[in-house]
């Protein structure tokens, strides 16, 4: 094996322990909370290697987010792009309700919320509209009013289930949200 090859697989382990150690804190506290000390024990670093690999927290957390993205872009990428809102909001309530607890957790905990919506609820609208864009017909300040509803929408329903201690089973709360996000509330009232 090759040094640069010994070295990548160091680099890898390294962050990869240095990820490990940040999951498992978000889990336990908020973003204020988590300090490189602790998690440079955590990962059985020194506080110096953490920032041969990352400049900040901050950095770390957008790495993990760009994973976070990544790995959704995975998913949303194997459907047709001019799929109808309906799949891509199955693809939507399966990546995150599959995804590892520490994804939700970001999404859903109160702490956490603004820092996702941040981070990661802009680039996966403008990921989605990227690939196809029904609304490209209106005017800019138009698709904007749509896609703030939509992406918004989406994330607060999904994190409403998850309030609810997720009892409402994942093909009925995707049917439920896919019909709000399609027709509104106007079939669902009697």
């Amino acid at each position: 094996m090759k040094d640069t090859d010994k070295s990548d697989l160091r680099v890898r382990k390294t962050q990869a322990a240095i990820k490990g150690a940040f999951k498992e804190m978000i889990m336990e506290m908020g973003p204020s909370k988590i300090q490189v000390k602790e998690l440079a024990e955590r990962a059985h670093i020194h506080r110096k290697t953490f920032y041969l690999h990352y400049s900040s927290i901050d950095a770390l957390f957008e790495d993990v987010i760009q994973d976070i993205a990544d790995a959704y872009y995975e998913k949303i990428d194997a459907i047709p792009p001019d799929m109808p809102m309906t799949e891509v909001n199955r693809v939507f309530f399966e990546y995150f309700s599959t995804a590892e607890p520490y994804v939700e957790r970001l999404m859903c905990a109160p702490e956490y919320q603004e820092l996702f919506d941040k981070t990661l609820r802009v680039p996966l609208m403008k990921h989605n509209r990227a690939r196809y864009n029904p609304y490209s017909y209106l005017p800019q300040e138009e698709q904007n009013i749509i896609n703030i509803f939509l992406t918004k929408s989406s994330n607060n329903m999904y994190r409403q289930w998850v309030a609810d201690g997720k009892k409402i089973p994942l093909e009925r709360i995707i049917e439920l949200t896919s019909e709000l996000l399609t027709h509104g509330i106007s079939e669902l009232a009697k």
